[in-house]
């Protein structure tokens, strides 16, 4: 049976983990994070601790449309902004810390992190930062490795789309998507390899650990990846959205182009295989120039604008998501080529207000809508 015979588009589920930081009114990080879980875990589906104390974790439950994604992304963020409040503390939906704390974020207590801040040292520190990862419902794994192929030439598309990082300790990095930078410290972080077949895949995966770049199969953090845990396929490119409205926005072109690439292969048709440190560097531009840059586009295998692109992502996915998704997809990169990526907004608020004190204002005010 043929890869999109077993899952067509529009029937895909999908589901979206969301990493915070927790601040005082002042902007700095907050050790919090752990008692939060524990006070609030009971009310707050999927509320996890994170590697540092500064943040915390949610996850939605199984969707199968933008809307109903976007109403879960919405009342997460409103219960965890709550249970914030209740300690006088706020919900941060940035990828980067905008504060200079002077000190490395402290660590959760837990065995396994604990052993990640001894065998990295001094990456743990300067790697906190808080994304936004996207499960996709697969029929299987031999079918995933083919879709992380047809997906990965658009992942500084995604990068592009979801940057919202531009501030780290105090000023302004110059890029959008400060955080790829960060998190790219990892010896285990970047696109996905082209894979020939799952066993290639856990092959690598296995080579991985043994190296030591990687503890154990959680360490995997390539851009996309193929869980454990579920039957999915997860794309970790984003920064954490400052909306629940862009976070799910985000979720419905990946599993858009999920469909489009379990399409492709239906159909036979492959895209352009770029090389890795191609796509590294495409990665790196994308971080750096957001919307404004520009990349190879798979559809054409030429260097196109991004927000051209944006408009070629919603031409191949729509044929494959039911008309609520496609309605809500046109709609959100309307939006967002209108009044900005979170990165763009945040630039535009610190020039209105002068201070960061403004851009602190905006993320934890938009961060439950």
């Amino acid at each position: 049976m043929s890869p999109a015979a077993t899952e067509s588009g529009r029937d895909l589920t999908v589901g979206v983990e969301e990493e915070f930081f927790l601040v005082d009114g002042f902007g700095h990080l907050s050790t919090a994070g752990p008692d939060v879980v524990t006070e609030a875990g009971h009310d707050i589906h999927g509320l996890q601790r994170e590697l540092a104390r500064c943040q915390i974790e949610t996850a939605t439950g199984v969707c199968h449309t933008g809307k109903r994604l976007h109403e879960e992304l919405c009342g997460l963020r409103r219960r965890l902004a709550k249970a914030a409040a209740a300690r006088d503390l706020l919900l941060l939906p940035s990828g980067t810390a905008l504060t200079d704390e002077g000190l490395p974020p402290a660590i959760t207590p837990n065995p396994r992190y604990e052993e990640m801040a001894h065998r990295f040292g001094s990456i743990v520190d300067t790697v906190t930062t808080c994304g936004c990862h996207v499960h996709v419902g697969i029929p299987n794994r031999d079918v995933g490795v083919q879709v992380s192929n047809q997906m990965r030439g658009w992942l500084p598309v995604l990068l592009a789309l979801a940057a919202n990082s531009p501030f780290h300790s105090g000023h302004d990095t110059a890029y959008h998507s400060w955080r790829h930078i960060m998190w790219s410290r990892w010896p285990s972080v970047g696109p996905p390899p082209h894979f020939d077949s799952a066993d290639q895949y856990e092959s690598v995966v296995d080579a991985m650990i043994g190296t030591g770049a990687a503890m154990d199969r959680g360490m995997i953090y390539w851009h996309v990846r193929l869980s454990d845990n579920q039957p999915t396929i997860e794309v970790r490119i984003a920064d954490v959205a400052m909306t629940a409205a862009h976070a799910a926005l985000y979720a419905v072109a990946v599993k858009g182009l999920v469909g489009w690439a379990l399409r492709s292969l239906d159909d036979g048709l492959t895209v352009p295989w770029l090389r890795g440190e191609l796509l590294r560097a495409q990665l790196w531009r994308a971080a750096r120039d957001g919307l404004d840059g520009e990349c190879t586009s798979p559809a054409t295998d030429r260097s196109l604008p991004i927000r051209r692109q944006l408009e070629m992502l919603n031409d191949c996915v729509a044929p494959g998501l039911g008309a609520s998704d496609r309605a809500f997809l046109e709609s959100g990169l309307d939006t967002v080529l209108r009044e900005g990526t979170g990165a763009e907004r945040q630039r535009a608020e610190f020039a209105r207000g002068g201070t960061l004190a403004a851009v602190l204002d905006l993320l934890t005010r938009e961060v439950v809508s």
